[in-house]
């Protein structure tokens, strides 16, 4: 069976986000560099683009940041949850609560934990660039 290996997410400032996600959430950068190859833009189905990546260690899956040189639109202004094509990134803490209160003052959060019916306890908030970002704990 294929195994998770990375999830990828587009930003719009590199640095900004690696300090969101390392400094804020506790992530830290495996790896980061530039790439620009003819391979990269065959892999990414683009032409000419260069882009500066991070990748973050998310314990048993890396989250890989790519912040194109040439950005798109950010497609996730205006978009609701249901939208086909959003997606989130999930990370399992150990205290919802402490977490919850912790990022208050920094982040915009959907609402407070919510206890799902198999216990779990999420919520949900965005990055800097207004990627869905939950936090479970089970």
């Amino acid at each position: 069976m294929p195994r998770v290996h990375h999830c990828g997410v587009t930003v719009s400032d590199l640095e900004r986000s690696v300090e969101f996600y390392t400094d804020l959430l506790g992530l830290t950068v495996d790896d980061q560099f530039t790439l620009g190859s003819e391979e990269f833009n065959h892999i990414v189905g683009l032409e000419g683009q260069t882009a500066d990546i991070a990748f973050l260690d998310g314990g048993t899956c890396q989250i890989e940041l790519l912040d194109y040189h040439e950005q798109g639109e950010n497609r996730n202004e205006g978009g609701e949850g249901n939208d086909i094509g959003v997606a989130h990134v999930n990370l399992a803490v150990d205290d919802i609560e402490a977490w919850y209160d912790e990022l208050s003052g920094d982040v915009e959060f959907f609402s407070e934990p919510q206890t799902l019916e198999d216990g779990a306890s999420v919520v949900s908030m965005y990055d800097p660039d207004g990627n869905v970002v939950e936090l479970i704990e089970e």
